[in-house]
């Protein structure tokens, strides 16, 4: 069609990221490297046009400072320079978690070298924006300076100019972190990189609301959304980030995550369900998480969200119309990938979230793991029976299954079997 829903742009709020969290855990990380050429292709125009319009009064999200650095993008972009609907400042440092994390999987030095200026630029960008106000220490009682965003919005819903929403908060922490590993890893930069480790311990970061028992989603114990939102946007910290984890987090933390996402329901568009299932195995979860893959799986009938007969996810826009959206025929797949295996640098979690209907005996070959590995699983009756590490880069790393655990350390290029019961 001519005239393609949202006009066939890249939503980069969720969209495009999702489409690439894909490939690295399918051990298909050479489908990757689109997304990074765009990327690098992109990143003088978005430069260009950042300086040139972000601060242009028509721009409700123009920094309060009136400085202006780096590069950030509109919500939507395209392979023409393009940049449309209006602005999105945290998008930078969304589309740098995608670039970071390949790294994470692929740890090769010479492709760090080359997004290392789309991280710094994005941080410039930051240094700039980010704001100084006095909060409460809910432990202390007492006041103190925290730097918060500027005029923003939490995707796709809420007030359009809140200061300090959680997706912000949680994005810009996660690209200093980032962008800080990469100038120790490279060598470069090392005065600027301690700047960025000193605004980011500034940083302020959200709280569970003692009035919804939710992580807030924005600066304030209220709900200014819709309760069942498409968006997971204050979970960002949780799922595709780090920054929070099950084993890691304050327990009241966890609780106001799993609160919140139950509180987002379990229906909805095929993205939507997917970034669902996602967060309820990393929440292990694996009841809830199959069930939002079987209803990504439903057949999609009379402009119904849901599957056509070519597998395609079918987006409905009214009840006479629907559109083809191709980021849940990859995020269900990365679910289903996150149930079975989840990881992070140090550590691979096996069957974290593995459900019922898969729990008699299976097996996956060549999962990517973070830290620079793939691995080989097998299962029976819901147990690990093999597992199979090997280096793509990577030299150490934990194993885990339930409360079992094994340090690895390999060469890289090498691999090792183990049998947890035999070992």
């Amino acid at each position: 069609s001519n005239t393609s829903a949202w006009m066939a742009d890249y939503h980069n709020d969720i969209n495009i990221q999702m489409n690439y969290w894909l490939p690295d855990r399918a051990g298909l990380s050479a489908c990757f490297d689109p997304f990074t050429e765009y990327c690098l292709s992109q990143v003088e125009g978005w430069t260009r046009i950042t300086k040139k319009h972000f601060n242009d009064p028509r721009s409700s999200y123009r920094n309060s400072s009136g400085k202006i650095a780096g590069w950030t993008v509109g919500i939507s972009t395209n392979i023409y320079g393009g940049g449309g609907w209006r602005w999105h400042p945290t998008g930078n440092a969304w589309l740098c978690n995608n670039l970071w994390q390949h790294y994470q999987y692929n740890p090769d030095k010479t492709y760090l070298a080359r997004i290392y200026p789309l991280l710094k630029g994005a941080c410039e960008f930051w240094e700039s924006r980010l704001l100084t106000v006095s909060v409460k220490d809910p432990a202390t009682g007492l006041m103190r300076e925290v730097l918060i965003d500027d005029a923003d919005w939490s995707p796709e819903q809420g007030p359009t100019d809140a200061r300090g929403n959680t997706y912000s908060q949680e994005w810009v922490w996660d690209l200093f972190a980032n962008y800080r590993q990469a100038s120790s890893l490279l060598e470069r930069d090392p005065d600027y990189a301690a700047s960025i480790a000193q605004l980011q311990a500034r940083l302020y970061l959200p709280q569970v609301s003692p009035k919804t028992g939710w992580l807030e989603e924005w600066m304030t114990p209220d709900d200014l959304g819709e309760k069942e939102h498409r968006h997971l946007s204050p979970l960002v910290g949780f799922f595709p980030g780090d920054r929070i984890t099950t084993d890691g987090s304050p327990p009241t933390l966890i609780d106001g995550v799993t609160s919140l996402l139950k509180a987002r329901g379990t229906g909805g568009y095929g993205w939507a369900c997917a970034w669902r299932a996602m967060c309820w195995a990393r929440l292990r979860d694996a009841d809830k998480a199959y069930q939002l893959i079987l209803t990504n799986l439903l057949p999609s009938k009379n402009h119904t969200n849901g599957t056509a007969q070519n597998l395609f996810d079918m987006y409905s826009l009214d009840a006479s119309a629907d559109a083809f959206q191709i980021d849940a025929n990859f995020g269900t797949p990365t679910a289903m990938l996150e149930m079975l295996m989840s990881s992070r640098p140090g550590l691979i979690e096996l069957l974290p979230a593995l459900p019922a209907a898969w729990a008699t005996s299976g097996s996956v070959t060549g999962i990517g793991a973070r830290g620079g590995f793939q691995v080989d699983l097998s299962w029976k009756s819901g147990k690990v029976t093999s597992v199979t590490v090997r280096s793509v880069g990577g030299e150490q790393t934990n194993l885990k299954w339930r409360g079992w655990t094994k340090a690895i350390a390999l060469r890289p290029g090498g691999s090792v079997t183990i049998v947890p019961d035999a070992v």
